[in-house]
């Protein structure tokens, strides 16, 4: 009479070398969509000449996730019977989403890249790594179903900081609102939509759901309103600025580097930036005269009319000169609002060459940047002539 268990034993091994095998094609297909995600911000701001045609994708996107948050994926609509149709229309589903949100962070990922500051001077940039790590996780198949999905909270955080992105750059890119009111209402927007995607109707409804909802918006909004120079005016960029001094240069536009100067040579004193926006600037800019950290003046730029694009251009007079200009120095190209578009910094030395003042409490905090603008700067003048018509 033979054994039970020797009847039975055999199965276990083809199924475990399946296993392996389906992990090993998921990680091949999240590389692969990794790669993808790559190319995508390689063209993301060319796309931006099609905003109409992305807006029409994002609302169809958006209805589509709502359909699929609400009815078909999360641990909330599974059955610990679910049949093998309802398990492959999860994976299709999922499957569909993940592309979705690859296709969308890593559009968003170079338009905000491009129009942060990357100084230590500012912290605008804060967003552009979160919006990486997002994109890149959308693409890891294995993580993104098996953890970030089954996992309400996150699957929310990341919808929610993916529909605060995309309001913020598509109101302005599309329906040419200021950057400010873009981002005050995507701030107000966002808390409702993430819970009515993401939480059962009946919670969100009840006393206590309509009170989170409420302080989220607010707590939202009031961080945007307090915070708003901390996050930047995407699409809106300056590709190229300078400081000069000096007669000007017959055909000059951008001017050429400054890095260190002394306090005879601070005649004719003026802030350049030139501004990009694909959709069109909706916003006033302004010039903000900074020395050793205090404000000297906040000055409405002119447009430099006999250079190509958008180049803007401010004078601090002599009125505006404090009495001892040694020290560290910036020209701060904000939004009316307040939101930093730009940074130019610039240091005047002693005659006995320090360039700090007593009073200085920045020493040292634009070094490194000072140094990268005087690179980048150097390739503007290059083409400046270019630019004058």
């Amino acid at each position: 009479m033979s054994k039970p268990a020797d009847v039975a034993a055999a199965p276990v091994v083809p199924v475990s070398g399946l296993r392996r095998i389906m992990q090993k094609i998921w990680w091949l297909h999240s590389f692969f969509a990794l790669g993808f995600g790559v190319v995508v911000m390689a063209f993301a701001r060319k796309g931006l000449a099609h905003a109409d045609k992305v807006l029409i994708a994002l609302v169809a996107s958006w209805m589509l996730i709502f359909v699929a948050f609400r009815f078909i994926v999360g641990p909330a609509n599974r059955k610990p019977d679910e049949r093998f149709v309802k398990k492959g229309m999860r994976l299709v589903t999922n499957y569909v989403i993940k592309q979705m949100y690859q296709q969308m962070f890593f559009f968003l990922v170079p338009l905000y890249a491009s129009s942060a500051m990357w100084s230590i001077d500012s912290w605008n940039w804060w967003i552009v790594p979160l919006l990486l790590l997002c994109a890149v996780l959308s693409t890891m198949d294995l993580v993104f179903d098996n953890f970030i999905m089954e996992h309400r909270n996150l699957a929310a955080g990341m919808y929610g900081l993916c529909m605060f992105s995309v309001l913020n750059l598509l109101l302005p890119l599309s329906f040419h609102f200021a950057h400010f009111v873009s981002l005050m209402i995507a701030a107000v927007i966002t808390p409702t939509a993430v819970a009515l995607l993401s939480y059962p109707l009946k919670s969100v409804f009840s006393s206590r759901g309509i009170s989170l909802v409420m302080l989220s918006t607010v707590i939202l909004a009031a961080g945007c309103f307090m915070g708003r120079q901390f996050v930047p005016p995407a699409p809106m960029a300056m590709p190229a600025g300078g400081i000069g001094h000096g007669t000007p240069g017959s055909y000059e536009c951008v001017p050429g580097p400054l890095v260190q100067t002394s306090p005879d040579k601070l005649d004719q004193l003026r802030c350049v930036s030139e501004i990009t926006e694909p959709g069109g600037i909706n916003d006033d800019i302004v010039h903000v005269w900074m020395h050793r950290g205090k404000e000297l003046a906040r000055v409405t730029p002119s447009l430099m009319k006999q250079c190509r694009g958008h180049v803007l251009r401010s004078k601090l007079g002599t009125a505006a000169m404090p009495a001892d200009p040694t020290g560290r120095w910036q020209c701060r190209i904000e939004t009316e609002e307040g939101q930093l578009i730009g940074l130019r910094s610039f240091r005047v030395a002693g005659d006995d060459g320090a360039a700090l003042g007593t009073s200085d409490t920045l020493s040292g905090a634009g070094t490194a940047f000072d140094a990268g603008t005087a690179g980048a700067t150097t390739a503007t003048r290059a083409i400046d002539g270019g630019r004058a018509e």
